[in-house]
């Protein structure tokens, strides 16, 4: 990941046009910033990641605790239909 980035800014900063260098920017300010937002792309990601696995170990909860409620249920009315045959 990190040679991927350095190419592509290395591959930005060969192809800077005269045009777009101004007095007060260096040659190489766009590769930088190409880097700089990469790292704060991936720092979301990695951020948004992990709130899902949070999301997601909640939600394992809630369903754990709703199929033993259910589970539950379906025993008393089995032991209940099981008492009223007999």
């Amino acid at each position: 990941m990190v040679a991927a980035t350095t190419d592509a800014a290395r591959h930005l900063s060969f192809y800077h046009t005269a045009s777009a260098v101004t007095a007060t920017a260096a040659p190489g300010i766009g590769a930088l910033v190409v880097i700089v937002v990469i790292i704060v792309v991936l720092a979301a990601l990695g951020s948004a990641a992990r709130s899902m696995a949070a999301l997601l170990s909640e939600l394992l909860r809630a369903a754990t605790a709703v199929t033993s409620v259910l589970l539950t249920a379906v025993f008393a009315i089995f032991l209940g239909i099981a008492f009223l045959v007999h």
